[in-house]
């Protein structure tokens, strides 16, 4: 079971490894000069993703992308767990609350930006 939920846990990382990239060059013609190279965007990515002036499809593939990665910690901790190594489990559960936790605050962001640019609906059609 434990190597089951590795291999699940490494796919759930390249799947959201490829997102973050995806999301990181849509938004590289748009960041501030300081942050278009490739070292220092990647502090910049999470700021500017959920911005409100961000489309809203890379938005969503941002918390796609942070979801993946929760996945993927939580089948971590697991693996660990069925595996016998609980430092590991400690370790990797933490991290997955953590990014959980993130992943919902992202998510809430995303909506209210969501809702923001929805449009007004016209009670007073003729």
């Amino acid at each position: 079971m434990a190597v089951f939920l590795g291999v699940i846990c490494a796919l759930a990382t390249i799947w959201s490894a490829l997102k973050y990239f995806e999301i990181q060059s849509a938004l590289s013609d748009t960041l501030p000069l300081q942050f278009r190279d490739g070292l220092n965007s990647r502090y910049a990515i999470p700021i500017y993703a959920l911005e409100p002036s961000t489309p809203l499809a890379v938005q969503a593939e941002y918390v796609k992308s942070l979801a993946g990665g929760s996945v993927a910690l939580t089948c971590f901790a697991l693996a660990c767990l069925f595996a016998g190594q609980m430092p590991g489990v400690l370790l990797a559960s933490v991290g997955a609350i953590a990014v959980t936790i993130s992943t919902i605050k992202s998510w809430k962001t995303y909506r209210q930006n969501g809702d923001r640019r929805a449009p007004p609906i016209d009670t007073n059609e003729a």
